[in-house]
């Protein structure tokens, strides 16, 4: 299914795929600010979500 939307979409630029990636980050961040989730630090490649 995903590969169906890729596909559909088309090619994506660059930026926008960032922009989109930031805006999930920013959304981790506020649920681990509000207490919701939290992430737990594994090694330096590492992060889970909890």
């Amino acid at each position: 299914m995903l590969r169906e939307e890729m596909e559909y979409l088309g090619p994506i630029k660059v930026s926008d795929v960032e922009a989109v990636q930031q805006q999930i980050v920013d959304s981790v961040r506020r649920l681990e600010d509000a207490g919701e989730i939290e992430v737990a630090a594994g090694n330096e490649s590492e992060q889970y979500i909890t």
